[in-house]
């Protein structure tokens, strides 16, 4: 735990104490809410990293990979188009000026809001009448992995909130000389889908019901999401808020709010756990009553949980900045996908209006793969194989109920805001690093059939009879060179698994769908520029242009959230292949003169592996070592501005894990790694028994520091290493990478 961490946990303890006094026994209430001391690593963890600027992260509490996670949600000081409550896309904005209540499901780093509900309001007072008569100006806010607390300075009360999987548990500290409620608001989250809301007061202590989310980035369908709300103290009174009117009825839909009021609060602090689900009220009891634990328990064994998983990774030197940035990168990298199913494995069966039921494991939603095929799948394949082939288990019933892979999966709807076909890559990654245990064949069928579906993929007619898809499709296609370049990248990875599977017959033809790339090669402007279907290139061209690809209109024509830079090296699955194009110098030339000029841009996915790409060209392996390092110092900070950009449901932050490490997973679908620049002097995998050969695998970087940025020499087990690769199976197989460093090339 940092320094700075334990001044902020000092203070909300010495504020809770004095905020609680005595009870009637003469104890005092509450004392420091830190980490328990079998989970250290879990005050390594700042929450509060990425939740300003755009990283749209929040610092809420949950588990590894949880369905709940109870966050704040703050007031934007603008309104956004005149909707009344909260438009950041992970419900908070760091240094906003009033909290509004804290909502229990949240998305991480994603670039469009969802979700975000329901939302639980402690206040004080008369019960509340809507958004803004439960917000608060706050202070002291205290976050580290599985626990976060605040104090409502407005409402003179402190929330603490923790969770298990499925389960957001609350602990609120009321003032004694007013009134207190606790408000459960159905009807705003963070969705565009508002006014919504279904509630039941069922009894004393407990409330019940749904509210509505979707149209995530404006193409996402909705559902509903289940919740029971019980509190350990029942209350003197309970109502609901129908459209702004508070009343003692039991039932309100629509603008619809629920509240407990208690004329005479506890003296002790009143705990509130809502248990969620995606399928009915119903199972959000059962998950409730399986997981309804008190709060310091649950806090502790949330600490405990990340304290498992974030320990599968062991660093050694560094500044204590370097290991905060390090744990909370991959603290990030394991909030999703997230768990979707029920206790008793019920949950909804993608793109179907249907209930499934697994006994596989866990099923789980968010995912982001145009994001994370690149960075996160592979972490958590190497990491954490065990949740990994769980993930995989899922996408393979997705592909299989919808009779085509999933793009960008949210609560069992494909949402599709970005292009390619990223799931191929992910299949194919899994299974060539030894994650085989799922229908192999029966989703390459799906998949193999879906590649050649206008639907599935749109542009694949011309992409198909052209070899790319032309700008003339551009007002339907975003991208016709982004997304000619991911259905290149998918077809080979395509063609992998079908090697794998004895489909010779398939593998030319998708290898040469995988060359694809080539037809937008200008040699005059080193880019991948974009083609007409005649061939001819297009005219007038700035290969810097942000804007104008249509429909989106982001990103310079032909390219989807990029430029023609942030594409021209963008040919992962076939390095040699695109150097060989440029010749030798003329491609490292042109790469290194992006990250002379600013061009670089890691918030970019398509981009993020060139740093990497020097390694393919001997001699020219230490100019990796130098921009990985800068990036790392450059656009990963420690205060809540810490991310460069939208961490995009954790690929962002596993790409500073992998780097940190000091290699990296350029080709998603092959079984190896590219040598960096680790930033610490010791990196410790704890490997996975049920998946791996050996215990360990270490990398010692001897004399490293930031001055010592470039790897003088390397061994491999005692044997020198003479390119710079580690193979997947060295890795998992155990034993030792030594690097040598230097502050010279």
């Amino acid at each position: 735990m940092t320094r700075f961490q334990r001044h902020r946990l000092s203070a909300l303890a010495l504020l809770i104490a004095l905020w609680t006094g005595c009870t009637e026994s003469g104890r005092v209430g509450y004392q420091a809410p830190s980490p328990p001391v079998e989970a250290p690593l879990a005050g390594e963890v700042d929450p509060f990293i990425g939740t300003a600027a755009d990283g749209m992260t929040f610092p809420g509490a949950l588990v590894p990979w949880g369905m709940a996670s109870p966050s704040p949600h703050t007031k934007l000081t603008t309104a956004a188009d005149g909707f009344e409550g909260v438009f950041v896309n992970g419900g908070y904005r760091y240094g906003d000026p009033q909290i509004h209540g804290f909502g229990l499901t949240h998305l991480s780093g994603v670039g469009c809001p969802d979700l975000g509900l329901p939302v639980v309001a402690p206040t004080s007072g008369a019960t509340p009448t809507g958004f803004d008569a439960y917000g608060s100006a706050y202070r002291t806010e205290v976050a580290y992995a599985g626990y976060y607390g605040v104090e409502l300075s407005d409402m003179e009360t402190v929330a603490e909130m923790t969770a298990t999987p499925r389960t957001a548990v609350f602990r609120f500290w009321f003032p004694q000389d007013k009134p207190a409620n606790i408000t459960v608001d159905a009807a705003r989250g963070v969705s565009w889908i508002r006014n919504q809301g279904d509630l039941e007061v069922v009894g004393p202590n407990e409330i019940a019901g749904s509210a509505a989310f979707g149209e995530f980035c404006v193409e996402g369908g909705g559902g509903r999401l289940y919740f029971v709300a019980r509190a350990d103290h029942a209350a003197d009174s309970v109502g609901v808020v129908e459209d702004g009117v508070v009343s003692d009825e039991v039932r309100a839909t629509g603008d619809a709010m629920a509240f407990l009021h208690y004329e005479t609060p506890p003296k002790e602090p009143v705990t509130l756990w809502v248990g969620l689900s995606w399928v009915s009220v119903e199972q959000a009891r059962a998950n409730l009553e399986a997981e309804q634990l008190p709060f310091v328990e649950a806090r502790d064994a949330a600490s405990v949980a990340w304290q498992q998983h974030l320990g599968r990774v062991e660093v050694a030197g560094g500044t204590d900045d370097d290991r905060v940035r390090f744990y909370t990168a991959l603290y990030h990298a394991l909030i999703h996908p997230s768990i979707l199913s029920d206790v008793d494995g019920t949950y909804p069966i993608f793109s179907r209006d249907e209930i499934g039921q697994t006994s596989d494991g866990a099923r789980y939603t968010v995912f982001s793969l145009w994001d994370t095929y690149r960075t996160l799948h592979p972490l958590v394949t190497l990491v954490y194989p065990e949740t990994q082939l769980e993930f995989v288990k899922g996408m393979q019933d997705m592909t299989l109920h919808a009779n085509a892979p999933p793009k960008w999966e949210l609560i069992s709807d494909e949402v599709q805001p970005m292009v390619g076909d990223p799931a191929l890559i992910v299949f194919a990654d899994s299974d060539m690093k030894g994650l085989t245990s799922f229908d192999v064949g029966a989703v390459y069928d799906v998949m193999r059939d879906a590649a050649e579906r206008e639907s599935h993929r749109p542009g694949d007619t011309e992409y198909l009879d052209l070899g790319f898809v032309p700008m003339e499709r551009a007002d339907t296609v975003w991208g016709p060179v982004s997304t000619t370049l991911e259905y290149a990248f998918a077809d080979w990875a395509l063609a992998q698994l079908a090697e794998a599977l004895g489909r010779d017959s398939d593998v030319p033809g998708l290898l040469e769908r995988g060359q694809s790339y080539r037809g937008f090669y200008d040699d005059e402007t080193g880019t991948l520029r974009p083609r007409n279907a005649d061939g001819a290139f297009l005219e007038p061209f700035d290969p810097d242009a942000a804007e104008g690809s249509a429909p989106l209109r982001l990103g310079g024509p032909g390219y989807v959230e990029g430029t023609a830079w942030q594409y021209a090296f963008f040919v992962q699955h076939d390095v040699e292949g695109l150097i060989a194009l440029h010749g030798e110098q003329a491609f490292v030339d042109r790469l290194t003169w992006v990250f002379h000029t600013d061009r670089f841009a890691l918030w970019n996915e398509p981009d993020m592996a060139y740093p990497y790409l020097f390694t393919f060209v001997p001699g020219a392996e230490h100019n990796t070592q130098r921009e990985v390092r800068s990036a790392m110092e450059r656009f990963f900070g420690r205060g809540p501005d810490g991310l460069p950009g939208n961490d995009d449901a954790g690929a962002l932050s596993a790409w500073f894990v992998f780097s940190a490490m000091g290699f990296y997973p350029v080709t998603p679908g092959l079984p190896e790694y590219r040598i960096g620049s680790p930033l610490f002097d010791r990196i410790t995998l704890h490997l996975s028994p049920n998946h791996h050969e050996g215990e360990t695998f270490v990398v010692e970087a001897d004399g490293n520091g930031p001055d010592n940025i470039f790897v003088k020499s390397a061994m491999l087990d005692e044997e020198p290493l003479l390119t710079p690769v580690l193979s997947h199976q060295a890795i998992t197989g155990g034993g030792k990478l030594r690097l040598q460093m230097s502050p010279t090339p």
